[in-house]
């Protein structure tokens, strides 16, 4: 998905389900990932609350098999229950410096897609 309001909608239908959903994005040289599993974490609403403005912009495609990479890597320990997820973390890629970053989050307790459907 190259756009928030689908990745919201997404997020709306992870929420309803309640089955996990993985967001990765890119631009660039940059990259980002997060797992959100619906009642334990923040949701993508959460995260981004309004998402960027939409705009065409370049993607480097080893930014995004990297991130891509993670997806799956995330997926596969969700499923074997092996290691720790990127649950209420933020992960974010740059690869004009090489280097990862860790952001942690927290739910928004006024977030509107956490109200309606968690």
């Amino acid at each position: 998905m190259d756009n928030f309001p689908t990745r919201f909608n997404l997020n709306k239908a992870a929420l309803k389900k309640k089955i996990p959903f993985l967001h990765g994005a890119v631009r660039g040289l940059m990259g980002q990932a997060i797992t959100i599993v619906p009642g334990e974490t923040a949701c993508l609403r959460c995260v981004f609350p309004e998402g960027p403005t939409p705009e065409k912009f370049p993607i480097l495609g080893s930014v995004a098999g990297l991130i891509g990479t993670i997806q799956a890597t995330e997926a596969v320990k969700y499923f074997t229950g092996i290691g720790g997820l990127l649950k209420n973390k933020l992960l974010i890629y740059d690869g004009k410096y090489l280097c990862f970053d860790i952001i942690e989050l927290k739910t928004n307790p006024n977030c509107p897609d956490c109200k309606i459907y968690l």
